[in-house]
């Protein structure tokens, strides 16, 4: 019995090993798949600009967000996964080098096409950053919530790409259509710092006595921005 109970958990652990393994990366890979998205993209904003009635538009705005995410879920953040974090991390390429909170985020947008101020953005504050990506609509704010009640608000605002920032740290949240929060952050957290994918209710790393939290994927400013490939200006920033 004891020889079984053992088996049984060391198949568990063996299973959650595995579910936490980052996905296989290639570079040549990577490119090639970004430059797919870049055409199917490119595509779309045509039919976007031909369209003649509002109805037309926003079916291509419905297919522009499933797009952009789709690309985030299945190519950017997996292929980002286990680089490893930096304080002064600035790295371009995934898995080469290291890369701090503020640079994970802004450099996983500009991955799938989001012509944005990538180093000027990452060194602000993760308010001032937020406030810098979508309009004032669509952020919520939040102070001295409980991490378990936090992450129930946000869930409640629905799914889709969140960027939260807290007292020291700046992560996307990712609401599934099931309920389920992931954070996916280029953590700080020992032993292994790095870029990982957590479910936010249990990540160490969300604890913080004010949290800022933005949805991207509700702003159709910054999802036309995305579309036509249109720079995004930058406002009231704290550095150079």
């Amino acid at each position: 019995m004891k020889a079984l109970l053992y088996l049984v958990v060391l198949l568990a652990c063996s299973s959650r090993c595995e579910a936490q393994r980052p996905a296989a990366y290639s570079a040549p890979a990577y490119k090639a798949t970004l430059q797919q998205l870049t055409q199917r993209r490119t595509q779309l904003a045509a039919r976007y600009t031909k369209a003649t009635t509002p109805a037309a538009q926003a079916a291509c705005l419905v297919e522009a967000r499933k797009l952009w995410l789709n690309a985030l879920d299945k190519t950017v953040f997996p292929a980002w996964e286990s680089t490893p974090w930096s304080f002064y991390g600035q790295t371009w390429a995934p898995r080469q080098g290291s890369v701090a909170c503020g640079y994970f985020v802004t450099t996983a947008l500009f991955d799938t096409g989001l012509r944005l101020q990538r180093s000027l953005l990452a060194r602000q504050g993760s308010e001032r950053l937020i406030k810098n990506l979508v309009a004032e609509s669509n952020i919520s704010r939040y102070r001295r919530v409980s991490q378990a009640k936090f992450v129930q608000e946000v869930r409640a605002l629905g799914p889709g790409l969140y960027l939260v920032g807290l007292d020291f740290h700046v992560a996307f949240l990712r609401v599934s259509e099931g309920g389920a929060v992931q954070m996916v952050h280029a953590s700080w957290i020992q032993p292994a710092p790095r870029v990982v994918r957590e479910a936010a209710d249990s990540s160490p790393a969300l604890a913080s006595k004010y949290r800022v939290v933005g949805k991207l994927s509700a702003d159709d400013a910054l999802l036309k921005a995305w579309l036509l490939s249109k720079p995004l200006a930058v406002h009231n920033l704290t550095v150079k």
